[in-house]
Formats: C-alpha cells, structure tokens, sequence
C-alpha cells in the first residue's frame, strides 16, 4: 500500500496532484504547525504578464500553530480579490469552471484547512485522481513526533509499506530509518510538462486549476 503525505495547500500546483495519483493513501498533514507565507496560504496562477500570487492574509495569532486550528479571516476582501483575479485571467480559457467562484469561492468555510481541503478535492475529481484521502489528525499520532519519525508512524497508522517521498526529501528524513522499518521508500521525480497557456510563454509551477482551465479534466 502506496502512502503520500502532504500539508493541505491552497489551490496546489500540479506535482502535488502527481505525487497524490501515486498513491493508493494521500494523508494531509493538519497536525503540524502552519508557516507564515507557505504554500498552505497562498499559491500562483498565471497573468498577461506572468503570474501572481493568491494570498490568504493569516492573522499572525495562527502562525506556528496547529494547521487545524488556524481560521480563515474574518475580512471577506481577500476572497473578492481571489475571485476577480481568477475570472479576470481564467475567465476566456477554453475549459474554466464556474464552480471555482461560485462553488467554492461561497463556501461557509470557517478554518484554512477545510477550505483548502475543499479546493484539493475539487481538483482530486476533476483530474481523476482514486487515491483515498485521510487527516493525519484521525490517525492517533504518539504527540511530539518529529520529521522521519512522524512519517513513519503516520504510515504506519495508515497501512502503507511505500512512502511516496518529494525530489527533496532526503534534505530532511533518514532513509535508512525507513528500511529498518519494512518501509520501501519511492521518490517523486516531477518536472511540470510545457501545456499551452492562455498567454504566450510557458509559466510553471501554477496552480493546478492553470493545467484544468487550459486543458481541461480527466476523461469522463
């Protein structure tokens, strides 16, 4: 059993959803500390004259907290910023969705996770993704665990025998504590294939709804 781990970001690029389609278990990594100016709080979409950034302004009460716990803010401008930015250079791609401003844009959402856990699996289904999902907040973690250690207990808890590392895994995780453990370790190679974008010139590492809007969802 196949098992990738991941912190929940927002609207996440491709080489996420890569990683997440290896996998027969992608568990979202909420127990771990939010980071201010990190990928679970902002992400990159494609503009006329490159691309820019999408950011959830995080109040700083929530950094180095709990992902889990950290709430959306209050302030609705930021959400109407996204959404024109969207529908602005989006709007005309030959395969855009609606639901994106109006679906997911309109949730009720109170906390980043949920809201970012709605846009991971919006984007899982279009692009036709089968892995099962699970919180590593429901896996009973031993408190305190750190870097290859959590790792390993987390898949573990989820049944796996393969972890699906990231290319930069090695910079922070013993592999030789993997193998003592009967765990076979696989890496992510991902380098994002040139698609054609709205405007001329190839952008990588946009968000996922960039490759979606542009070339549109998995075979129905």
């Amino acid at each position: 059993m196949k098992v990738a781990i991941h912190q929940p970001n927002y609207l996440p690029w491709q080489g996420f959803f890569e990683k997440m389609a290896m996998a027969d278990i992608f568990v979202l990594l909420d127990t771990v500390q939010f980071s201010k100016d990190s990928f679970t709080q902002r992400t990159k979409i494609r503009t006329k004259d490159g691309w820019m950034w999408l950011t959830i302004p995080i109040e700083k009460d929530y950094h180095f907290k709990p992902i889990s716990e950290v709430r959306l803010p209050g302030d609705g401008k930021w959400m109407k910023r996204h959404k024109s930015s969207i529908v602005a250079n989006y709007a005309k791609c030959e395969h855009y969705d609606d639901w994106l401003i109006d679906g997911y844009f309109s949730q009720a959402q109170e906390t980043l996770q949920a809201f970012n856990e709605a846009g991971i699996l919006y984007l899982k289904k279009k692009l036709g993704i089968k892995a099962r999902v699970v919180h590593a907040s429901e896996l009973g973690l031993t408190p305190g665990l750190k870097a290859t250690d959590m790792l390993i207990e987390i898949i573990k808890r989820a049944g796996g025998d393969t972890y699906i590392s990231g290319s930069g895994g090695d910079n922070y995780q013993d592999a030789a504590s993997f193998e003592a453990n009967g765990i076979k370790l696989e890496y992510l190679k991902y380098e994002p294939a040139h698609y054609p974008q709205r405007w001329a010139g190839f952008e990588p590492y946009m968000s996922a709804i960039d490759r979606l809007f542009n070339l549109g969802g998995a075979p129905q």
